[in-house]
C-alpha cells in the first residue's frame, strides 16, 4: 500500500487545477509571441510591396508593374494588419495546439481580413486586373504567415525544455502483458515516451508493479504520471472510472493495442445517441472527390510549369553542362493500382547510378528493405546535391501529373522491388495515385525511418482526403523545402 499520506480527492483536486494553471499559461504565451510574430510579418511584407513599388529600389519594370496592379492606397497598412489578425482570430488561429500552424486556417483567416479591407473597393470598379491584384497579395500574405508560423514551430521543437517533451506513462495490465508491451516497436522506440512501470487491473498485486488500480490516483501524483496506456481490457465501469481520473488529472489515455488490426481498413468513431461506436471502412476516394482532385492537379501542374519554365531551361542546362549525361532521369515505378509507369526527374547522381545500388544497399539510413537512402551518397553529383536537398529534381514530375500519372499530392511512388517485400497491409499506398509531395515529406522526410509509420500517415491523409488538406500540404511543402528540413 501507499506510504505518503495526501488523500486522493485533494490530489484530484491539486493535479487538476495545476493542469487548468498550464494550460492557461500555454495559451496566454502563445496568443502573445503568435500575435508578435505575424505583425512582424505582416509589417515586412507590406514594407516590401512598398520597396518593390520604389523604382530606386528595384527595376522600373518590376516597380511599374506592381504600381498597376496594387496601386498606392489599396491596401492601407493599418487596416490590413488589423483586418488580416481579425481574420485570423476568427479562424481560431490562436486558439488549440495544432491549428496555429496549419496553412488552411492561416489561409482562411487571410482571406477574410484582405476581403474587409478590399470588399468595396473591388466592388467599386471592378476589373481583371483588381482581382488578380488581390489574390497575388493574398498568396504573398498567406505564403509569409505560413512560412513564418512553420519556422516559429520548428523553433519552439528546439528550444523546448526536455521534460515537456517526454510523457511518463504507466501501463494497465498483467505483469506479462506489460512487459510484451514494453518490448513492443510502439513503446520501444518511441523516443518521446518514457514507461514508469505498469499497474495490476486486478486487486492482487506484485513486488515488480507500482501498485494496483485502487491505486492509481497515488500512482499518477507521485511518479508525475501524464500518460496512461491500457493493455488489458477493462470492464465498462472501470473504464468510465479511468478515464474520468485521467480527465481531471490531464492525463492521456491510450490503448495499448490496435482496437482493429485488419491492415487496409481504418475505423471511425461515429455517435449515435448518447454512444460512441466504430464503423470500420476502406480508406478510399469517391469519383466526385476524384475529379475535384484531378481538376486541381490540372490546374496547378499547368500553372506551375509556365511559371517555373525559365527555371526548367536553366536547371536542364546546367544538368547538362556539370557532367556526363542526359538532363532528364526516367525511372520505372509503382503507382496508383500497382501499374507502372515513367517518372521524370532532373538527373541528380551519375549515370551508372543504378548499377552501384547493389553495392550499397548496406549503407541506407533505414533498416527497412521497403526503403532506401544513403547519407553523402557517392553516386551524386555536386550539382545534383543541391537539387535533392531543394526538391528542384522533383519538378519534371510536374509533366507526370499533367499526364495523369501522379497528382500533386500523395504517396511517392516505390520501385516494383521495393513492392516485392511489402506485406498486405502496405498496399493501401495504392489506392491513390502517387504524389510529387505528401503527408511524410512535410512531416520530417528522412527523419521518419519507420515504413509503417509512413504508411499510417498516408492512410491517415486518404481517410480524411480533402482539397483543403491538398492545399495546407502544398502550403507546408514551401517552408519545409526551402529549409532543405529533413533531406538527405
Amino acid at each position: 500500500m501507499p506510504t505518503w499520506t495526501r488523500p486522493t480527492p485533494l490530489i484530484i483536486q491539486h493535479r487538476a487545477h495545476a493542469v487548468e494553471r498550464a494550460l492557461a499559461t500555454e495559451g496566454l504565451i502563445r496568443v502573445v509571441v503568435l500575435l508578435a510574430a505575424d505583425l512582424l510579418i505582416l509589417f515586412a511584407a507590406h514594407a516590401t510591396v512598398d520597396m518593390a513599388r520604389s523604382t530606386e529600389a528595384f527595376s522600373g519594370m518590376l516597380s511599374t508593374f506592381l504600381s498597376q496592379l496594387i496601386p498606392r492606397g489599396t491596401f492601407p497598412r493599418v487596416e490590413v494588419l488589423t483586418a488580416v489578425i481579425m481574420g485570423l482570430t476568427i479562424f481560431g488561429n490562436y486558439r488549440g495546439r495544432s491549428r496555429w500552424h496549419q496553412p488552411a486556417m492561416l489561409l482562411a483567416g487571410s482571406s477574410l481580413g484582405l476581403s474587409l479591407v478590399f470588399w468595396s473597393r473591388i466592388w467599386s470598379g471592378i476589373s481583371l486586373e483588381k482581382v488578380f491584384g488581390f489574390v497575388v497579395v493574398l498568396a504573398a500574405i498567406a505564403v509569409a504567415l505560413s512560412t513564418g508560423r512553420h519556422l516559429l514551430y520548428r523553433i519552439v521543437e528546439r528550444i523546448r525544455p526536455t521534460p515537456l517533451t517526454i510523457s511518463r506513462a504507466v501501463i494497465l495490465g498483467s505483469w506479462n502483458r506489460a512487459d510484451e508491451l514494453k518490448r513492443s516497436d510502439g513503446i520501444r522506440m518511441n523516443r518521446h515516451l518514457t514507461v514508469v512501470g505498469h499497474v495490476t487491473v486486478d486487486r492482487l498485486t506484485s513486488d515488480d508493479a507500482l501498485g494496483a488500480l485502487s491505486d492509481l490516483v497515488w500512482i499518477l501524483e507521485r511518479h508525475n504520471i501524464d500518460t496512461i496506456v491500457i493493455a488489458d481490457q477493462l470492464d465498462d465501469d472501470v473504464l468510465r472510472d479511468v478515464l474520468e481520473v485521467a480527465d481531471r488529472t490531464g492525463c492521456t489515455v491510450t490503448l495499448g493495442s490496435p482496437i482493429f488490426p485488419l491492415g487496409g481498413f481504418v475505423p471511425r468513431v461515429v455517435t449515435r445517441g448518447p454512444f460512441p461506436y466504430v464503423t470500420i471502412t476502406r480508406p478510399s476516394l469517391r469519383v466526385p472527390q476524384l475529379l475535384s482532385k484531378r481538376a486541381f492537379d490540372v490546374l496547378a501542374a499547368s500553372v506551375l510549369i509556365v511559371l517555373f519554365s525559365p527555371l526548367f531551361a536553366l536547371v536542364a542546362a546546367a544538368v547538362r553542362l556539370s557532367s556526363a549525361g542526359p538532363a532528364f532521369f526516367r525511372q520505372t515505378r509503382v503507382g496508383y493500382g500497382g501499374r507502372n509507369f515513367q517518372m521524370y526527374k532532373f538527373r541528380s547522381m551519375v549515370q551508372n547510378a543504378e548499377e552501384l545500388k547493389a553495392k550499397l544497399q548496406d549503407q541506407s539510413i533505414y533498416t527497412d528493405a521497403r526503403l532506401f537512402k544513403i547519407r553523402n551518397d557517392p553516386r551524386v553529383t555536386r550539382l545534383g546535391r543541391f537539387l535533392r536537398r531543394s526538391s528542384m529534381d522533383e519538378l519534371p514530375q510536374l509533366w507526370n501529373v499533367l499526364r495523369g500519372e501522379m497528382s500533386m499530392v500523395g504517396p511517392r511512388p516505390p520501385l516494383a522491388s521495393e513492392v516485392e517485400t511489402y506485406e498486405e497491409h502496405n498496399y493501401t499506398r495504392f489506392d491513390m495515385k502517387p504524389g510529387i509531395t505528401g503527408p511524410w515529406q512535410v512531416s520530417g522526410r528522412n527523419r521518419i525511418t519507420s515504413f509503417d509509420q509512413i504508411v499510417a500517415l498516408e492512410t491517415e491523409y486518404l481517410t480524411d482526403w480533402s482539397l483543403l488538406k491538398d492545399f495546407s500540404i502544398l502550403m507546408k511543402t514551401v517552408p519545409t523545402v526551402l529549409s532543405m528540413n529533413g533531406a538527405v
